[in-house]
């Protein structure tokens, strides 16, 4: 009896381990929402134009998207908009910061002025050292493959 009272409970912690990492995510914003948060919070607005054909999207929603760090940091330091590339808002946000393929990273201003353009899908450690480039400023000061090459 005891062992399978010992046995469930181990059951019941990996399930609430498990569930506990499937329900953190990405608190993603349509563009319009995102303009208003980025205006009202005067937080820096990244916007994530993905496909859902898009292997490298889905890797990244499968693995960078769901780091606890990656969340933590999208959620303090910026205001993270999520476009599907051919949809209706997906084609107004192409016209007006341009695409590059998927995934594409636009880095927007309070004030509305884009900043910076990345293509391509970064593992955790990767990415945040990209959030912590404009979330701390250093593009001000340098450029992003100097930052990278201290």
């Amino acid at each position: 009896m005891r062992d399978i009272v010992s046995f469930l409970l181990i059951v019941v912690g990996i399930l609430f381990l498990l569930i506990g990492k499937t329900l953190a995510s990405v608190k993603w914003y349509s563009y319009e929402d995102g303009l208003k948060a980025m205006k009202e919070r005067k937080k820096m607005m990244i916007v994530y134009i993905h496909s859902d054909h898009c292997q490298y999207c889905r890797r990244m929603e499968e693995t960078t998207f769901k780091s606890g760090a990656v969340i933590n940091m999208l959620k303090e330091n910026f205001i993270p908009v999520k476009v599907e590339k051919n949809s209706e808002e997906g084609l107004k946000v192409r016209k007006i910061y341009g695409y590059m393929g998927t995934p594409t990273f636009h880095f927007i201003k309070p004030n509305g002025e884009k900043v910076y353009s990345l293509f391509g899908a970064w593992e955790k450690k990767e990415f945040l050292d990209i959030l912590k480039y404009f979330s701390e400023g250093h593009y001000k000061e340098k450029t992003l493959t100097e930052y990278f090459m201290k």
